[in-house]
């Protein structure tokens, strides 16, 4: 056999043995006789072996790699959690793998089915089928078909029928930060703007600002929730719409860093000044936060937090463990310059 093409069942037929026996020597595992163990070694230097990751996993059943689905990775949020949880992956000797769906549910399933097919340790996914408010019975039905194989980790989502385990923000709780604190400067004319109304994350936060706004008994002006997006462009918009209005808040919340800086955008188009004439959050504390000007009051979602919480489950699972179902991160509030007091 020529050196480049010895595989472990190549050296488990000339030592006569099986390839798990193989992957037993390879790993220092003590179920191996003397005489077999002999044997191999042998041969692995016979041929100055040197193993791969499959076979290296043979008997560990690990590949040692996590793959990550995720909607837009040009999306600040999307990629600080993946970031936050890469930095943790690498300290415990994990590979990720990453795979942009670009929002299509059809190329999330083919992320999926590549990613088991490859015998990763566990799945981490975001976004698309997993933020929708009523779960699709065809979409959940191909996530169990997964989860026979492979362990998911969902951040941030959920999804009716499927048994995944979950990394939860607090994000009811950082709305309320935000509007305590919108409050606590004087404001009670309050709007948000941004998202969609089939995506829980628009939904947990608008039932949040709700809430919150009941807490100091304001009322909800609901001309004032306007949705259309997660982008600088749908932030844009809203705002445009917001101040062709008679009647407009002096602050809002939005529902994303994304969203804020084009409602900043159209505000200063419009002559204002923020956060004189009007002040404006963000919400998730992405690095965009800090650039805009004014810097972004924000909450945010603790990526350190989510990364450690993710590869510590990964790890539980592997170990053949049985991790926490769902676990909840906090969100902090991130005062800066886009909010003041009340002027009017």
């Amino acid at each position: 056999m020529e050196k480049r093409n010895v595989t472990v069942y190549d050296i488990a037929k000339e030592a006569n043995v099986s390839p798990a026996t193989v992957s037993r020597v390879l790993t220092g595992n003590a179920r191996v006789s003397e005489e077999k163990r002999k044997s191999v070694e042998e041969i692995i230097e016979k041929y100055n072996f040197q193993p791969n990751a499959i076979a290296r996993s043979l008997f560990k059943k690990q590949t040692k790699i996590i793959g990550f689905v995720l909607p837009d990775i040009t999306n600040p949020f999307f990629s600080t959690v993946y970031l936050g949880i890469e930095k943790y992956a690498v300290n415990a000797g994990y590979t990720m793998m990453l795979c942009d769906s670009m929002s299509s549910h059809e190329l999330e399933f083919t992320h999926l089915r590549t990613l088991a097919e490859k015998q990763v340790d566990a799945i981490v996914f975001m976004g698309g089928r997993v933020n929708e408010v009523k779960t699709n019975p065809k979409y959940a039905d191909e996530m169990n078909q997964i989860l026979a194989r492979t362990p998911i980790v969902i951040v941030n989502g959920k999804m009716t029928g499927v048994d995944c385990y979950k990394i939860v923000t607090d994000e009811e709780k950082g709305i309320a930060q935000l509007v305590d604190y919108l409050v606590s400067l004087g404001h009670r004319e309050i709007g948000i703007l941004g998202g969609t109304s089939n995506v829980t994350a628009t939904k947990i936060k608008h039932e949040a600002f709700a809430k919150a706004l009941s807490k100091h008994k304001i009322e909800v002006n609901k001309r004032w929730i306007i949705t259309k997006g997660f982008s600088m462009e749908s932030g844009y918009e809203c705002m445009r719409r917001l101040l062709m209005m008679k009647e407009r808040p002096t602050a809002v919340l939005t529902i994303s860093d994304f969203v804020a800086i084009g409602a900043i955008r159209a505000a200063k188009e419009a002559g204002l000044r923020v956060p004189q004439d009007i002040s404006i959050t963000g919400f998730d504390g992405t690095y965009i936060s800090e650039i805009i000007d004014p810097h972004l009051t924000t909450v945010s979602q603790n990526y350190n937090a989510i990364g450690k919480a993710i590869i510590e489950t990964i790890d539980e699972i592997v170990d053949g463990k049985m991790p926490q179902k769902e676990k909840i991160i906090d969100t902090s509030l991130i005062v800066r310059d886009s909010c003041c007091e009340r002027t009017t």
